[in-house]
């Protein structure tokens, strides 16, 4: 009996710590080629992002990284770097205002149609994201999901396919790792009244659809979904260690590019 209790303790132990592992790939419909898009790794609140090049993107709390493992670096997006961040975008922005403002109103009209969204911002519009729920279902993957329609700024943009993430192996609260990176962009937000609510809104979106989409296609401009879609290849539950969500040992703080000492 004892030792019953002891296998017990250590399963329920080992269950309580376990995270989230997803992988998504690109699959392209006309081809039938398929190749990586992106490693997740969610535990404890934690996220880390790979893509890839090994590009990776680490959030803890509300706190996130920006690792190069090439370069043995990481640039940590803390409240001080999100503001100086906020202040590189804004003159950036400033300075495309006014450049467009000396453009021809024809030539000026077709740049603001080639920026798509980023004109609406830089006219001082909120961005605005919106699901719809089809009324349509498919299965990916063995796993039923519903088919909701993504539109941004007034423009249809995605089509997702969702499932709900009580339908998934695992217990992490992905809605609550996606709150603190809205929380971590917002901060950035405060010092650009133009990108104001851009995340809040996306967040919003995704506590509506209450779920993971297993499958993304892009609408083009009239409408049409592309031949390009985004699958989850695998979702599983494992235990990740604590090292994926750390600094690795040596690798040194790096400023923001352009800020101080760059």
């Amino acid at each position: 009996m004892k030792r019953i209790v002891i296998l017990a303790s250590g399963l329920a132990a080992h269950l309580a710590s376990a995270g989230v592992y997803v992988e998504t790939v690109k699959h392209n419909l006309t081809t039938g080629t398929t190749e990586p898009e992106q490693k997740m790794y969610v535990q404890a609140g934690n996220g880390r992002f790979v893509d890839p090049s090994g590009h990776t993107s680490l959030i803890k709390g509300d706190t996130m990284y920006i690792i190069d493992d090439p370069g043995k670096s990481y640039i940590e997006m803390d409240q001080a770097t999100m503001q100086q961040l906020a202040k590189q975008v804004q003159g950036a922005m400033d300075r495309m205002k006014e450049q467009m403002a000396k453009l021809p109103p024809e030539q000026r009209a077709q740049m603001e149609q080639a920026m798509g969204g980023s004109a609406a911002l830089l006219q001082g519009k909120q961005r605005t994201v919106e699901v719809k729920d089809t009324g349509k279902s498919d299965k990916i993957d063995g796993r039923a999901c519903k088919l909701w329609d993504v539109t941004r700024d007034g423009a249809l943009d995605q089509q997702i396919c969702v499932v709900p993430y009580s339908a998934l192996p695992g217990k992490e609260n992905f809605q609550q790792l996606f709150a603190n990176f809205a929380k971590v962009f917002e901060e950035m937000a405060k010092s650009v009244p133009m990108l104001a609510g851009m995340m809040s809104n996306e967040f919003s979106a995704q506590v509506k659809v209450n779920g993971f989409p297993v499958r993304q296609r892009n609408y083009d401009e009239k409408g049409k979904l592309v031949d390009e879609e985004t699958l989850v290849k695998e979702w599983r539950e494992e235990a990740i260690p604590d090292a994926t969500f750390q600094i690795p040992a040596g690798y040194k703080k790096k400023a923001l590019p352009g800020g101080p000492g760059m």
